[in-house]
């Protein structure tokens, strides 16, 4: 397959899961409505933390999403009072996005566009790039992502990657049973299974330079089941999900954060 087919093809899954019934559930009036009265909900709390403590003050900044997805994290960084870029591959996603956008009365600005190529993104536009948690899955030139990540931040901007952690894709990665080992650690290929080093060495490649790696445990029980088996779960069998001693797999790191800065 090209690498022009792959990406078709990419899009076309993205346009039809869009109006899933997993995505409509993530535009539902209440979790807009969490969004809008506690936009931070919209991270992982240590990346909240990594944000903020790299950009204090958000009023203004311009920050882009790559791979922008259900924009939970456009909207919130944009009710904070950042200048927020939303780029997906979809056409779908941003289309259900802009009209919540509307509905919120926030400005984002929504492009259709390749996370690898960012073509349609001006050079040293950005305070910060922040990509979210699904994004390296999908990605089959993290070199190339990285380096147009690079071109598009200002001096002394930042990037937040954010996403699963590469120490659990060897796994089956069930909940409640011992770790089962499925596959090499560095087996990268065909399933884009991007390893620790090759996130950091990608950035380094690019010319950017690594502030901090935080690796991050899952926060609530969506890291370990699918909405559809979520839904049919009683909370009293979600209890201690996270805690190793009653679920193994949780003595692994569930993400890892990767902030690196462009040199001004």
């Amino acid at each position: 397959m090209s690498d022009n087919e792959m990406i078709e093809q990419v899009k076309n899954f993205w346009n039809e899961t869009s109006d899933s019934e997993w995505y409509r559930s993530l535009r539902t009036d209440e979790k807009i409505r969490l969004l809008q009265e506690k936009p931070e909900s919209a991270f992982h709390p240590a990346v909240y933390e990594l944000i903020r403590k790299y950009l204090p003050d958000l009023r203004e900044k311009r920050i882009l999403l790559p791979s922008s997805g259900d924009n939970h994290a456009a909207f919130a960084l944009a009710m904070m009072g950042a200048r927020v870029t939303s780029a997906d591959i979809s056409e779908r996603q941003l289309e259900n996005a802009s009209a919540i956008a509307k509905q919120l009365g926030i400005d984002i600005e929504f492009v259709c566009d390749d996370t690898m190529q960012l073509s349609h993104i001006a050079d040293q536009t950005y305070d910060m790039v922040f990509t979210s948690n699904g994004t390296l899955s999908w990605i089959s030139d993290i070199e190339g992502m990285c380096a147009n990540i690079n071109r598009v931040l200002k001096p002394d901007g930042y990037s937040v990657m954010y996403d699963m952690h590469p120490f659990n894709r060897p796994f089956t990665g069930e909940a409640w049973k011992e770790p089962t080992i499925v596959k090499s650690y560095h087996d990268v290929f065909p399933d884009l299974h991007w390893r620790l080093q090759d996130i950091i060495n990608s950035q380094i490649n690019a010319g950017l330079c690594i502030c901090e790696v935080a690796e991050l445990s899952a926060v609530d029980a969506s890291f370990w089941y699918s909405y559809a088996e979520l839904s049919e779960k009683k909370q009293e069998e979600l209890e201690g999900i996270n805690d190793w001693k009653k679920n193994p797999m949780a003595a692994l790191p569930a993400w890892v954060t990767v902030v690196s800065k462009k040199n001004g």
